[in-house]
């Protein structure tokens, strides 16, 4: 088997039942795109990067000036002329000093790690849109399978077979004729589950583009996986997944606390110009002065607000490595299952469903031609359906395990920037 990485081929697109010709086709990559450009959940990360940029300019805002007038009759009772008067005005501003550099350091990392996380959500969403589209293409195949088997049900249910010349060749006793009765009412039974079955994703689909259910759609066939990407390119892809760079922000921003925690151990010095009225000899006057307010540090806040602050970051980081660790379990999990199931498909379609194809084939012949019992018929037909049936499965599987993969290396298909890993889908 080959690996490489190759761009995403899913144009190839065929109507599903039940045939429209004016269908609207749906690609993967289509569908990720309607799906991200109506998504609930990626609007509210767009509002919270909005709040988190609004935390960056308020980061570093020194604390607003402060005003304070004092009224009173103490002069009038000095002087007994009685009355209230303007004592005291003292303006006083708080100087935050290197705290709010530290303070716009964190929000700053906080507005990275958010916009990381939104990229995340955009993963989940691909993956989340990913297993429904195939989910659909798996249940269209299925319904199509039905229908095939019931058309086949009803073909061997007529009550005798001519040749050209319009001789009997095969004649259908009572008991056979019940068989076949059975046989084509399971088939029809099978069909009618076959079509709620893609009803159902179908609307699932739908809902979850935000398009209307009722519209004519139709999806690329389910085809088989050809080609798989190599495993060392994707965990060079995986070192810069979106969401260890969030984590990573999120690291730097509590480290960056720490600092914070450092400049905050009191509170900010205030420097205040005071304007006070006074009686003198020669009369009332205003005099002038100025104010520094520092707390004195008498208890150990620093040691304990910093010790808190390197034990929130610790978690951060030990949090960064089990991120790490449990990616790389999980992508090389899925690439292992992946190429089991693309081999498994690649053995099962050539040992078991192409000969159970061409024996149904050749058992439908011969029994039209009165040569096989409907024991013959009955045994091919039923071999054949299941292992395709068990066939589209297995491919079904395969681009289920692709979608877990891209999100576990950290591949958006819609970012024209990033390096794209799909597969491409030979035609069968």
């Amino acid at each position: 088997m080959f690996y490489k990485l190759i761009r995403p081929l899913l144009a190839v697109t065929i109507t599903l039942s039940p045939p429209v010709s004016l269908a609207q086709q749906w690609t993967l990559r289509s569908s990720i795109e309607q799906a991200m450009s109506t998504s609930p959940e990626l609007q509210i990360s767009m509002a919270e990067i909005g709040a988190r940029r609004e935390d960056v300019d308020l980061s570093d805002l020194w604390p607003d000036p402060q005003i304070e007038l004092r009224v009173d009759n103490e002069l009038g009772q000095d002087d007994g002329s009685g009355g209230y008067d303007l004592m005291d005005i003292k303006v006083s501003q708080a100087i935050p000093l290197s705290r709010t550099k530290h303070q716009k350091s964190v929000a700053i990392a906080n507005l990275k790690a958010t916009e990381f996380s939104r990229q995340y959500q955009a993963l989940l969403l691909q993956n989340k849109v990913s297993k429904v589209f195939h989910q659909l293409q798996l249940a269209s195949a299925e319904y199509k399978l039905a229908e095939k088997r019931l058309e086949q049900a009803d073909a061997h249910s007529k009550q005798s077979h001519k040749n050209s010349d319009g001789i009997i060749v095969r004649y259908l006793t009572p008991l056979e004729t019940m068989r076949l009765d059975i046989i084509r009412e399971e088939a029809s039974q099978a069909a009618s589950s076959a079509e709620g079955k893609y009803r159902e994703t179908l609307n699932e689909f739908a809902k979850l583009l935000v398009i209307d259910a009722d519209m004519s759609i139709s999806v690329s066939e389910l085809q088989p996986i050809t080609e798989v990407p190599d495993i060392k390119q994707l965990l060079a892809l995986q070192d810069e997944h979106v969401q260890i760079a969030s984590q990573q922000q999120q690291l730097q921003a509590a480290k960056h606390e720490i600092d914070v925690a450092r400049s905050t151990q009191t509170i900010d010095p205030t420097i205040s110009l005071i304007r006070s009225q006074g009686n003198f000899p020669s009369g009332r006057a205003d005099f002038y002065g100025v104010m520094l307010n520092v707390a004195i540090p008498i208890h150990d806040r620093k040691s304990k607000a910093e010790s808190k602050a390197s034990y929130r970051a610790s978690e951060k980081n030990i949090e960064l490595q089990q991120l790490r660790r449990d990616l790389r379990i999980d992508l090389e999990r899925s690439f292992t299952h992946l190429n089991h199931v693309v081999e498994q498909a690649v053995e099962y379609e050539k040992k078991i469903l192409l000969p159970a194809k061409k024996m149904l084939e050749l058992t439908n012949k011969g029994f039209a031609s009165g040569e096989l019992k409907i024991l013959s018929i009955v045994d091919a037909d039923k071999t054949y359906f299941e292992a395709r049936l068990h066939y589209l499965d297995l491919l079904y599987q395969a681009w289920n395990e692709l979608a877990d993969l891209q999100l576990y290396a950290g591949q958006l298909m819609t970012d024209n920037d990033s390096q794209e890993i799909s597969l491409n889908q030979g035609d069968r």
